[in-house]
């Protein structure tokens, strides 16, 4: 079974065991969905199930079954959440996860390999590919720079024209 990281706990809050959460996803409404979470605890992994979850100021604050206290949850702080794969919500054809992305190899038209994605960051105006090869590039999630994502093949192809206009 694979998990995935959706965000990651910024802080404890108050008295009552509440900790302070900053969800990955632009698309905030849909961490609600989630009722378990998972975090890696040394070399193993415990499951959370929230009780209660709120917004406020673009974090999420979240208490978690059987944790009431500051102290109880301080072993939390910094660490990322998960959720099992099959958890997360389908995507329509042309769309992807983050983590699908970092590790694929990133090809010109001529099939030649640049490098392979670093990561991937948000922008207002984007998302932007970290590749890194000879050098790291930095190229727009948008038509025109991204020919084709082929997940199965392992590979992006770019337009590395466009990205010298």
């Amino acid at each position: 079974m694979r998990y995935i990281p959706v965000g990651r706990v910024i802080s404890t809050h108050g008295v009552g065991g509440e900790v302070k959460f900053r969800y990955y996803n632009d698309a905030k409404e849909g961490f609600l969905r989630y009722t378990t979470l998972f975090v890696e605890h040394g070399a193993e992994r415990i499951e959370l199930k929230s009780t209660g979850i709120r917004s406020q100021k673009g974090f999420f604050y979240i208490r978690f079954e059987g944790l009431k206290t500051p102290e109880e949850v301080f072993s939390l702080m910094d660490k990322e959440l998960s959720v099992r794969e099959e958890d997360l919500p389908q995507l329509d054809e042309d769309e992807y996860y983050d983590y699908q992305l970092i590790g694929l190899d990133v090809l010109n038209r001529k099939d030649e390999k640049i490098g392979k994605v670093e990561r991937v960051f948000h922008t207002k105006a984007n998302d932007i590919i970290v590749v890194m090869g000879k050098k790291e590039i930095f190229i727009p999630m948008v038509e025109g720079y991204i020919a084709r994502i082929d997940l199965k093949g392992s590979f992006i192809k770019i337009d590395e024209e466009a990205l010298l206009v």
